[in-house]
């Protein structure tokens, strides 16, 4: 059995050990093709496999990316699943089925810095916009989503939180000031970057854009190299806002467990 197929039967296992979920045969296809190393899109996939693209970047995949993240209690994306697989593996040889949760070891933040994000949405209502910003960032290994209005951002935002957002402002139904004040406004997106993409120049479209919670901006025509730093620079970001984030959080939880321990001190030291 190759590593491949030995990580693919792992993470199986993992799920089948701790939720009552299974793979479906896509996911299965979608998830051996990224253990490889190969570079195939969704595209790519979605035509070996005879399933339409939107099925498989919309449904498919973020569902699967999903149910790994909430196995292995950490972000999951098409870029970061083998090295995390492989870390869970050598901690972890084998799962035994019990429907009670599975400690699992943490990744070193040291190595979680490297390869913990990559998963961009890109938002915008022409289509070629989208191919040559998915073809650019596919090529330096990120995964990339694609929505062609708010609408299905926003809906697909609710089904995968992305990393990085890109925004186009001038499409119909919503635009991107209306899309980005929306994920501001709720707790579960508002800490998502938003990197807004438009041929609007004028300071004034940048100022609206900053005021409705921007975190950068990017002016149509765009050049490559600029692109790819803006959205490097998003992404360190926020690894080091998630890393804040668990910091408090066992800060918080060793808290508790003092207040616990010096509560039955007490009360054993009273009887």
């Amino acid at each position: 059995m190759s590593n491949f197929e030995e990580l693919l039967a792992f993470a199986e296992e993992l799920i089948s050990g701790k939720s009552s979920n299974y793979l479906s045969d896509l996911q299965r296809t979608i998830l051996f093709t990224t253990l490889q190393g190969s570079r195939k899109t969704y595209d790519q996939i979605a035509d070996e496999c005879g399933y339409s693209p939107k099925y498989i970047k919309q449904d498919v995949a973020p569902k699967l990316w999903q149910l790994l993240s909430e196995i292995l209690d950490q972000k999951i994306t098409k870029s970061n699943v083998k090295p995390i697989l492989e870390q869970q593996m050598r901690h972890q040889p084998a799962v035994v089925e019990s429907p009670s949760p599975v400690a699992l070891s943490p990744i070193p933040s040291a190595d979680k810095k490297d390869y913990e994000l990559g998963n961009i949405l890109l938002v915008d209502d022409q289509p070629q916009n989208l191919k040559l910003l998915s073809d650019l960032l596919e090529e330096q290994g990120y995964e990339v989503q694609q929505a062609i209005n708010g609408v299905v951002a926003l809906q697909a935002i609710s089904m995968a939180s992305p990393d990085v957002i890109l925004l186009d402002i001038n499409m119909p139904e919503l635009d991107g000031y209306t899309v980005c004040q929306r994920l501001k406004a709720n707790p579960l997106t508002q800490d998502i970057p938003v990197i807004f993409v438009s041929a609007f120049d004028e300071a004034w479209d940048k100022v609206k854009a900053f005021s409705v919670g921007g975190s950068d901006y990017i002016t149509k025509p765009f050049k490559t190299v600029e692109v790819l730093a803006r959205v490097e620079n998003q992404l360190k970001v926020r690894r080091l806002q998630l890393q804040l984030q668990e910091k408090n959080r066992q800060l918080q939880q060793a808290l508790q467990q003092l207040e616990q321990v010096t509560a039955t001190t007490l009360e054993q030291k009273t009887n």
